[in-house]
C-alpha cells in the first residue's frame, strides 16, 4: 500500500496513535487532537476548547479504548484551543481513573490556572468559541521539567515513562519547544530505537493543506517569540521522525517529508516577516498588512476561499503575533 503525504482523516495513524478532528469553529480539518493507545495504558495529546473535548471521550467509546485506560493528559501549551478543555477532559476521565494526571511544565499549568487574561484577548477574535476556561486542581497535575537536551541521539532524551505495544517498548519523551509561546512542549514517542511519532502542536507551523507540504505560520499573540521559534525550529529538523502531528491540522508522513515540510517552513517563516516589514513600510496599519498578506495565505491552504471568517481571524491573528514581536503592535 502506497503511504499517503498528509493524513487529514480521523482514525488510527500508526500501531498505537489516533488522530481525532475536533472541528473547531464547527468546521474539519482546523484542530486535531490524538489519543495514544498502548497495551494497558492510554495518553491524550491536547484536548480541544472546553466545546470540542466530549468528541475525544466519544472518539475513545468508539473505538473501545476504555476510559479508565487514560493514565497521562498532555497539552502542548496552554491555548484555549490546545488546552482549554483539560480541566473538563480531566473530570471525565477521573470518574473512570481517579489517578488521571495533566503532564505537564509549571509554566503551562501556572498559566491553564489563571487563563482570565488569554481568555479575554481569545474572544476577541474567535467570541464565543474559546468555550469555558477553569481553575485545575493541583494534585490533577505531573509537573514535569521538559528536556532541552534533545538531539539525533536518541539516548540523550530523558524519558518520562515506558508503555508496551503489542509487547514492544515505547518510551515517551517531552521537550522543551518554547516560540509559540514560552510555555510550549512537545511529546514524543520512541520505539524500536526510532523517533515513531512526534506531537508538535504548533512548534512547526501548521499545515491546512490535504495534498501539498505548504506551512503557514503560528505567530500568535501575545507570547509569540521570532527568535525563540526559530531556534526551536532549528533543533527540530535535525531530529528524525517517521511521522508528525500537528495541533493545526493532520498527520505528516514518512521521513522524508518531514524534513521537505520542516524546510519549506523555515524559509516560509522568514518569507512571511519580511512580507510583514515591508507591508508594514507602505502603510503602517493592522488592516493593511493584513489585507495585503490575504492572497499569501490563501495559496497555502485547500481548506476555504477568501471569504471563510474563521480562516480570515486565523490570519489576523498570526499577522498582529508577528507585527507584536517586531514592535510594531503593543498588547
Amino acid at each position: 500500500m502506497v503511504q499517503e503525504l498528509i493524513t487529514v482523516r480521523s482514525g488510527k495513524i500508526n500501531d498505537y496513535i489516533h488522530h481525532i478532528d475536533l472541528h473547531e469553529f464547527g468546521m474539519r480539518r482546523i484542530l486535531s487532537s490524538y489519543i495514544g493507545e498502548f497495551d494497558n495504558t492510554s495518553v491524550v495529546l491536547d484536548s480541544g476548547s472546553s466545546i470540542e473535548v466530549k468528541r475525544i471521550w466519544r472518539y475513545a467509546n468508539k473505538n473501545k479504548i476504555p476510559l479508565s485506560s487514560f493514565k497521562y493528559l498532555i497539552p502542548t501549551h496552554h491555548h484555549f484551543d490546545h488546552a482549554g478543555g483539560m480541566w473538563k477532559l480531566h473530570e471525565k476521565i477521573k470518574e473512570y481513573n481517579p489517578e488521571v494526571k495533566i503532564l505537564t511544565n509549571t509554566l503551562t499549568k501556572d498559566l491553564l490556572n489563571d487563563s482570565e487574561y488569554h481568555i479575554g484577548r481569545a474572544r476577541r477574535t474567535y467570541d464565543d468559541f474559546v468555550g469555558e476556561m477553569r481553575p485545575i486542581n493541583e494534585k490533577a497535575f505531573k509537573i514535569i521539567e521538559p528536556t532541552e537536551n534533545f538531539t539525533e541521539d536518541l539516548n540523550s532524551f530523558d524519558i518520562v515513562d515506558t508503555f508496551t505495544d503489542k509487547g514492544s517498548e515505547v518510551k515517551l519523551a517531552v521537550i522543551k519547544t518554547p516560540g509559540h509561546t514560552y510555555d510550549h512542549q512537545c511529546s514524543v514517542f520512541i520505539k524500536d530505537g526510532e523517533i515513531d511519532f512526534i506531537h508538535l502542536g504548533e512548534a512547526i507551523g501548521t499545515i491546512y493543506h490535504s495534498t501539498e507540504l505548504l506551512s503557514m505560520p503560528t505567530s500568535m499573540p501575545v507570547y509569540f517569540n521570532y527568535k525563540n521559534y526559530m531556534e526551536t525550529l532549528d533543533k527540530l529538523k535535525k531530529l528524525d521522525p517517521i511521522k508528525v502531528g500537528f495541533g493545526h491540522f493532520g498527520v505528516i508522513n514518512g521521513k522524508e517529508n518531514v524534513h521537505k515540510f520542516v524546510e519549506e517552513h523555515e524559509s516560509s517563516m522568514k518569507e512571511f516577516r519580511s512580507l510583514v516589514i515591508k507591508y508594514y513600510k507602505e502603510k503602517p496599519e493592522t488592516k493593511h498588512v493584513f489585507k495585503k498578506l490575504i492572497p499569501y495565505f490563501i495559496k497555502k491552504t485547500d481548506i476555504s476561499g477568501e471569504d471563510g471568517l474563521a480562516l480570515q481571524n486565523i490570519i489576523l491573528g498570526v499577522v498582529y503575533g508577528m507585527m507584536m514581536d517586531l514592535k510594531y503592535r503593543d498588547d
